[in-house]
């Protein structure tokens, strides 16, 4: 099964909710997916505490999301309330390293999912959708859900708000989800109980069935005035208060000296998210729980694993493992606050924001049902009254390996037994154990072309270039004469990129379904799939990227540009990573692009900057039409080059006299002396109609520059 589910998840893009019972190896699954996958990932959590288990970070700070509920409408709604869809999209002007980090993701794991609020999910979908330029589900990122709808649910303020839009709180009811082909898949192996009539006890609890729950047996382990003696039982509670109680009476009847042991905490690491008491407080004889594995080679404890303090002075402690007569010293353990970022290979990359290093435990003769999720325990007191919430007495009693190590302070009932229809219903519509194989074989190749049409879509270019115009129309430095002609020139190249992309596109998706039903070779799917990736890479390149590249280079550094061009240099940036992105790109494990190609090409354009190459042939002689026309650039951008060469002093009046008509320059000559003006746009209205931008531009460096 994990092998499966490891291919369905690594070779297909469909939305999954991972799901099983306490014990059956989620946590394991996560920790070896995300070693294992070539796919840029994070892993983000619900809560903070979640997130450090985890080793992701949390959603709200992942996405800059508000905390109040968001309400999935245009409608007003009262801000006491919560966010609308025009509320939220202001929260979503991200720096630029994390547009450029949301835009590389492939799947996002979200851990502890049964905690995850539905319009938190409808949040995150907003978000990716709007940053990816993408209106596909999350903006076309596959999700993965983890967790167990029939533990801690997600914890909501004020339902009936949440209720006006939501048929639940559970994520699997964001308007996200809705038509998706989002699939349940189920770990059945449970490795921490074995008794199998203990198992069928747990799962109709799990499931709310009270007529199937043997509570005679269950009852069995009811002993109202056990008192543990010598043998470690946790005592499990609903409430912080009620285990920290405990734990304080229980130390104070040790008597002895006490020790206490402070957290190292450096950098951003908040105390809501601290992993462990800032201060331990211990004293020899105690009881403690371990709340890590252990790192090392030999694997001595576990998370939950109890233990008795047996040595302790200011800067170490030793212990005596439960069961065992062997005393081990421990080592403090390093928590880490994480947040992602791009290297300079595109790969995601964590960064460590602060960190929280202290004892990896705490006391433990009690413990409360939401610290004790994940562990396991050998003995437990249990007292399931009216105080346990939906789905807490499963939890409570599935962290005990056995039905002989529980003790119940109180009987269960069918009163404290919960069933939730809307999960049950949920995950009996969605299952898909069955259909994994089949599921596999037919998404793994139109999920590999589909990953190839994305890398080659280059639709986003028209919106890009018209509101790159629309700066320049605002903008009262830019040269309005030599942006409208390269506008111009762009809009028909890109509208005949586009046209190009769709046809590419339809022949890839008929070429794939064709080799589905046998009628094709996958070969011939490749050959085709290299032809786009290589045209795509060369025309961008050289008719959309090379000429941008140029027009910035003449107005970067330009007094009153600064603006402009950080803007301008977004969208240069972007165009950047799309041919990156095409020198990446993978149909299943067969890379697409020609290298060659990519040395040829870096060869004519990168080699010599593109000015120089202008100059070199002015200096042979040739006109600047002559020059345009050879360069495949418009008159324009060539007087954007020798303008440079103008202002370095580099360019003397028999070479203006090649460029211009004598008349012309004896014109501008005149102004210069008499009147000279301190901007483009008032040497365009001084001289006369004939003299463009570039023109004046050229001319105006020359005599500016003329006596240095």
């Amino acid at each position: 099964m994990n092998n499966s589910l490891f291919e369905i998840v690594e070779h297909t893009n469909r939305s999954i909710f991972l799901t099983g019972k306490a014990g059956t190896g989620k946590t394991t699954f996560l920790n070896d997916f995300v070693k294992k996958t070539k796919k840029k990932h994070i892993v983000v959590a619900p809560t903070g505490i979640a997130a450090i288990n985890a080793g992701g970070v949390t959603i709200h700070s992942m996405f800059g999301l508000p905390l109040r509920t968001f309400l999935p409408t245009t409608e007003r709604i009262d801000q006491n309330l919560g966010n609308n869809i025009p509320d939220l999209m202001v929260h979503f002007k991200y720096r630029k390293d994390k547009l450029k980090l949301l835009r590389e993701i492939e799947i996002i794991i979200i851990d502890e999912a049964s905690m995850l609020r539905a319009d938190v999910l409808d949040m995150m979908d907003f978000s990716l959708r709007h940053v990816r330029r993408n209106q596909q589900k999350f903006g076309g990122v596959q999700m993965l859900f983890i967790g167990d709808l029939y533990q801690l649910p997600p914890v909501v303020r004020d339902e009936h708000i949440l209720g006006m839009y939501y048929p639940s709180p559970f994520f699997f009811h964001a308007k996200a989800l809705e038509g998706s082909n989002f699939i349940t898949l189920e770990l059945t192996k449970v490795y921490r109980q074995t008794d199998e009539h203990f198992l069928e006890i747990l799962n109709a609890i799990r499931d709310g069935i009270t007529g199937d729950i043997d509570f005679e047996t269950l009852n069995e382990r009811y002993q109202p005035d056990f008192d543990p003696k010598d043998e470690a039982y946790v005592y499990l509670c609903s409430h912080n208060k009620m285990a920290d109680d405990i734990n304080q009476k229980k130390i104070k009847e040790l008597g002895g000296r006490a020790h206490s042991y402070t957290a190292d905490v450096k950098g951003d690491f908040k105390e809501t998210q601290y992993p462990n008491d800032e201060v331990l407080e211990l004293k020899i004889g105690a009881q403690i729980m371990f709340i890590r594995n252990d790192t090392s080679p030999d694997k001595k404890y576990f998370n939950g694993k109890l233990a008795q303090i047996s040595y302790l002075d200011e800067d170490e402690i030793s212990v005596i493992l439960d069961g065992s007569e062997e005393e081990i010293t421990l080592k403090a353990e390093t928590w880490e606050q994480k947040k992602y970022s791009l290297d300079d290979e595109k790969n995601i990359k964590e960064e460590v924001l602060g960190s929280f290093k202290q004892f990896p435990i705490r006391l433990a003769w009690a413990v409360t049902i939401h610290k004790s999720q994940g562990l396991t325990f050998d003995r437990l007191i249990i007292d399931a009254g009216k105080s346990f919430a939906s789905g807490q007495v499963y939890v409570a009693l599935s962290r005990c390996r056995t039905l002989e190590g529980i003790v119940l302070k109180s009987k269960i009932t069918p009163e404290v037994i919960f069933s939730d229809k809307r999960v049950s219903k949920f995950q009996d519509e969605t299952h898909a154990n069955s259909k994994i194989e089949e599921i596999l074989n037919s998404e793994k190749y139109d999920y590999s072309i589909q990953k190839v049409i994305r890398r080659i879509d280059c639709v986003w270019f028209v919106s890009a270039l018209e509101s790159w115009m629309v700066m320049t129309r605002s903008s009262k430095s830019v040269d309005k004469d030599q942006s409208q002609k390269l506008y111009i020139t762009l809009k028909s190249e890109i509208e005949n990129l586009k046209l190009i992309f769709q046809k590419f596109e339809r022949i890839l998706l008929q070429k794939t379904q064709k080799f589905l039903k046998g009628e094709e070779e996958w070969q011939e799917v490749e050959v085709k799939a290299k032809g786009a990736v290589n045209f795509f890479f060369s025309h961008v390149n050289e008719k959309v990227f090379s000429p941008l590249k140029d027009f910035y280079s003449e107005t970067k550094g330009i007094k009153g540009l600064k603006a402009f061009n950080e803007d301008f240099r977004v969208w240069l940036d972007d165009l950047e990573e799309y041919l990156k992105d095409l020198k990446d790109v993978h149909l299943l494990e067969t890379p697409l692009f020609d290298k060659e190609k990519d040395a040829v090409i870096s060869m004519s354009i990168n080699k010599v900057p593109t000015h120089v190459l202008t100059y070199q042939l002015f200096q042979d002689g040739k006109t600047i039409s002559e020059i345009a026309r050879e360069r495949g650039l418009v008159n324009s951008t060539i007087f954007g080059h020798l303008s440079k060469y103008a202002e370095q002093n580099l360019l003397d009046k028999s070479d203006l006299l090649r460029i211009y008509p004598k008349e012309k320059v004896n014109a501008f000559e005149k102004v210069f002396k008499q009147s000279p003006k301190e901007n483009i746009n008032d040497w365009k209205a001084a001289l006369p109609a004939d003299f463009d931008y570039g023109e004046i531009r050229l001319i105006w460096n020359y005599y500016l520059n003329l006596n240095k």
